[in-house]
């Protein structure tokens, strides 16, 4: 028992040695390192002077990635020198290719050493990014954008990134979401940021066919998706795909034009309630035209408010008649002389206004004419307050109500 707890103990004893002696050569190693030497050296001499490289030899590759570009050559062959002994560091990897590309190496080997690269830290996501852009350099632009289906896998925030680099060399957006985005709704929600911000329309169009539908309200895909179709013209897009999530809305009308739902968001064919302070929009199911609800407005008194709010948009076709937006509202203790008004613009042309008829009113029917266009566009009602900072009697206190919103053609006037 004895004989084999000593040769226990001098086993431990041994290995401590070995230890101690590999931990005092890796120091000594360490302080002989000159920030220098890589680019004046030869990796057959080194100044350390240890087998297995060490971190002193990690350190002096380190520094040859740093100053490659002084003396390739001897650059790369301390590299290699270090991946001899350590053939797991992706990032020696990496620069082994970018140097021997500058060395002018045959195509394969410098592939070659990017494949390593990214097969010793296939997950690492700065070694796809390099791998991807090395490979586009290199003018495989195959390899380069499945690098960045790999880079961009698990990170969808991250797509517009993605698309934008391999955009330039792929133009088709069919193609361009086949070879580059994973698949998924986030990547493809995604997609559709991006298009809506860079103004392709195409590319929405192929990432909202690949979109389960319909989409719940206020989704983020769905409304950029309609954001940038009425932005591009394709109204019919637009209304198409709303259509889909609201089942009520009949392209042509006005979009929640009895408040059946609550605005879920102040974009696409929603109404836009952000109201600022000192006003709350709100749906009222106690008073309505039409059921369920009207859309009640209240402000406080307190404020002196410029309203450009509630407001909404509704895309129409070509009309040379003109329009008639119609609809009922009615006032409780509105005070001021500058009251709230309505109005409608047609694109880019003036507004068309009617004025509350009175400070209080029971529910009124009113009407207003908007001229037609020989193009489809997109008609603007929003509720407007253009108040005089110097009146004593500014501030906008009371109740207005909405309901029962319709657009119909106008009906041209017969000519005797």
């Amino acid at each position: 028992m004895s004989n084999r707890i000593s040769t226990r103990w001098r086993f431990v004893a041994a290995a401590g040695v070995v230890a101690l002696g590999i931990a005092f050569y890796e120091y000594r190693a360490l302080g002989a390192i000159d920030p220098g030497f890589p680019i004046a050296g030869e990796p057959s001499d080194p100044p350390v002077r240890l087998p297995w490289g060490g971190l002193a030899g990690r350190s002096l590759s380190a520094i040859a990635e740093v100053n490659w570009r002084q003396d390739p050559e001897t650059a790369e062959a301390f590299i290699a020198w270090h991946l001899q002994r350590y053939p797991v560091d992706h990032s020696r990897w990496y620069h082994r290719a970018i140097i021997a590309r500058d060395l002018d190496h045959a195509p394969d080997r410098v592939l070659a050493h990017l494949a390593a690269a990214v097969a010793v830290q296939p997950g690492h996501r700065e070694g796809r990014w390099r791998a991807a852009t090395l490979a586009q350099l290199m003018g495989d632009p195959d390899l380069a954008a499945a690098h960045l289906r790999a880079w961009l896998n698990g990170q969808p925030q991250a797509a517009g990134q993605a698309l934008f680099t391999a955009g330039r060399w792929i133009g088709d957006p069919e193609e361009l979401l086949d070879r580059v985005v994973p698949d998924g709704e986030a990547y493809q929600e995604a997609v559709l940021r991006f298009a809506r911000q860079h103004g392709r329309f195409d590319l929405a169009r192929a990432a909202w066919a690949r979109l389960p539908r319909p989409r719940p309200p206020g989704d983020d895909g769905l409304l950029d998706f309609v954001d940038l179709a009425l932005a591009q013209g394709e109204h019919e897009a637009a209304t198409a795909a709303w259509s889909e999530t609201y089942p009520d809305y009949q392209p042509g009308q006005v979009p929640n034009g009895d408040f059946l739902h609550d605005p879920a968001s102040a974009r696409g064919l929603d109404w836009d309630t952000r109201m600022p302070a000192g006003s709350r929009a709100t749906r009222d199911t106690q008073r309505f035209v039409t059921e369920p609800a009207s859309l009640r407005l209240d402000f406080d008194g307190k404020e002196t408010l410029r309203l450009g709010r509630p407001s909404v948009r509704i895309p129409v076709v070509a009309n040379l008649d003109g329009w008639v937006l119609s609809g009922h509202w009615r006032g409780e203790r509105l005070t001021t002389r500058a009251l709230p008004y309505l109005g409608v613009r047609s694109g880019d042309a003036g507004r068309t206004r009617v004025d509350v008829p009175a400070p209080t009113f029971d529910w009124t029917l009113f009407r207003i004419e908007v001229d037609g266009s020989d193009e489809a566009t997109v008609l603007h009602l929003q509720l407007h307050r253009d108040p005089s900072v110097h009146h004593f009697d500014r501030f906008l206190a009371g109740t207005l109500w909405l309901d029962a919103l319709r657009l119909e053609r106008r009906v041209p006037e017969e000519t005797e």
